[in-house]
Parts: structure tokens; C-alpha cells; sequence
């Protein structure tokens, strides 16, 4: 496992140079990192089952794909769409052979088989909640609170911290 340091530095390799704008929106940063990285990441609400995670990522030939539980609220949406873009960045899953056209529009009966495949350890749960919370709290303490505008000194603060150059990253 590794540690909130090897983590917090993971995050500073990944997101630095990121033109992100505050409050953070966990699809503006997919959408952000997959066109930096030539490898697209969707989002796709779906109303998952009782007893299934709130999100789940599933790597496919063409991109990445996102699903999060459909009824919630938009400040836990986010949350799970870091958590899972956590699992991305730590390199957690790699599948393969997924069709991406089921993905986007699927029925109930692939969504199930697709998200059935899907197996972390604690070990791993641990690692890309400890990155969501590192994202979202240099987010927050970038904007002063969520939802607010960063004010200037804690905006340089963030990025003389995470040697950014433009952005909150």
C-alpha cells in the first residue's frame, strides 16, 4: 500500500499543468485529463442496484468509462466520480474486450455483467478514497470552501505548493 505521501505526490504528477477552474467539477476534470492524455473519460449516471458500489470504472478499447449511481445528490456525484478517477490515476484496473457502444446506452443485463466484473480490495478502496479526499481538499482550501471563488493569496498558496503554473493544479 502506498502512503498519503506517495499519494499526495502521484496527484501532483498527475494533475499538475491542469487549467481547472474552482468550484471543482469532478467532470471537468475528466474531461480535462482524458483530452490531455488522448484517452477520453465518460460519465454515465445509472441507477445501480442495492449492494453494488456507488461507481464503478471500467477501462474499454476507446476510453474510460464512469458509472455513478444516478440518485444522489450532486455533491456526492462528485465525490464518486473522484474516487473512481482515483482508481485511474493510482492504475488500479486495466479490462479489456468491454464494448463501449453497450457502455454508453447499456441494458440492464450488460450495465450488470459490466459492473459484476469489477472487484477492489480494501487496499485499493483505501488508496483512491485517499486520493479523492487530497483532490478535493486542495480544491477546498484553494476556493476558501466549496463552492466559493479561490481569493487570490490561497489560489498562489495552492500553487506554490503544487508547483502549478495556471489553475488551481
Amino acid at each position: 500500500m502506498r502512503s498519503e505521501r506517495a499519494l499526495r505526490r502521484l496527484c501532483r504528477k498527475e494533475l499538475r499543468g491542469l487549467d481547472l477552474e474552482l468550484p471543482l467539477d469532478a467532470e471537468q476534470l475528466c474531461r480535462q485529463y482524458g483530452q490531455r492524455r488522448g484517452r477520453p473519460i465518460s460519465v454515465i449516471a445509472y441507477p445501480l442496484p442495492a449492494g453494488m458500489p456507488n461507481g464503478v470504472w471500467l477501462a474499454a478499447g476507446d476510453g474510460d468509462y464512469f458509472f455513478c449511481q444516478a440518485n444522489t445528490s450532486p455533491l456526492h456525484r462528485n465525490q464518486i466520480i473522484i474516487h473512481e478517477f482515483g482508481h485511474l490515476i493510482a492504475g488500479h484496473q486495466v479490462l479489456g474486450g468491454i464494448d463501449a457502444a453497450a457502455l454508453l446506452a447499456p441494458t440492464d443485463e450488460q450495465a450488470a455483467d459490466a459492473l459484476a466484473r469489477t472487484c477492489y480490495s480494501d487496499e485499493r478502496e483505501w488508496e483512491a478514497e485517499m486520493l479523492a479526499s487530497i483532490i478535493v481538499g486542495w480544491a477546498t482550501d484553494a476556493s476558501g470552501s466549496v463552492g466559493e471563488t479561490a481569493p487570490d493569496a490561497g489560489m498562489r498558496r495552492i500553487q506554490r505548493l503544487l508547483g502549478g503554473h495556471g489553475g488551481w493544479m
